[in-house]
């Protein structure tokens, strides 16, 4: 697998892996894995999430397990005596440079203001509240994340983390997430793909967000 940046935009993963594209899902679906870290910074109860995981073929939710299982935490000493999870991303292929018509971007100004929240189990207790300049997700493990967000057009948009409530997730404050909508399901429902960049690391994650 590639790597690529796990995030919702929730950063609660242990390292970065890359979204895999695929064709038997309609958009975008997980496998979720569970674990939990001791007081010496050591993985244990190592489980994939059933409930939360919707790609749903098994041998790719060993692939998954098995690859976490070889990873390592990027900080481990700041996730002691709690549990995690990380995800891995499934993309059906057809996105891989799908772009939305030019006639459908007005359309997204309606996402430009509200509350929303993630398409993906991993996330269901998040929401996110976001005004003209500036976007705010609270709930589930990742805590209450703060950035300053600009769009660049009707489609796009630019995040910048100003902070992480987190301390495993303190180093990521600065980053700059640029995000682009690629879809528009309805009135309510985008698909989304998002990059850092100005981490050369990462790559092109995906996701869906509703107004609620």
């Amino acid at each position: 697998m590639k790597r690529f940046l796990f995030f919702g935009f929730i950063i609660i993963s242990f390292c970065s892996y890359s979204q895999t594209f695929v064709d038997d899902v309609d958009r975008v679906a997980v496998v979720v894995i569970d674990y939990c870290v001791d007081n010496n910074g050591k993985r244990y109860n190592i489980t994939i999430n059933q409930e939360k995981s919707t790609y749903k073929n098994d041998g790719w939710q060993q692939g998954c397990l098995e690859h976490f299982k070889k990873g390592k935490l990027i900080y481990p000493m700041k996730m002691t005596g709690e549990c995690w999870q990380s995800v891995y991303y499934f993309v059906n292929s057809k996105y891989k440079t799908y772009e939305l018509p030019e006639e459908d971007r007005e359309k997204c100004k309606i996402f430009h203001r509200g509350k929303f929240k993630y398409e993906n189990p991993a996330y269901s207790e998040t929401i996110m509240i976001r005004s003209k300049r500036r976007q705010i997700e609270k709930g589930g493990l990742g805590g209450t994340q703060k950035y300053k967000i600009n769009w660049t057009d009707d489609h796009k948009y630019r995040l910048e983390s100003i902070k992480m409530s987190l301390n495993k997730d303190k180093h990521k404050e600065g980053n700059l997430i640029d995000v682009e909508i690629i879809e528009v399901l309805n009135d309510k429902t985008y698909l989304y793909k998002a990059h850092i960049t100005n981490d050369d690391s990462t790559d092109i994650v995906f996701g869906l967000i509703t107004k609620i």
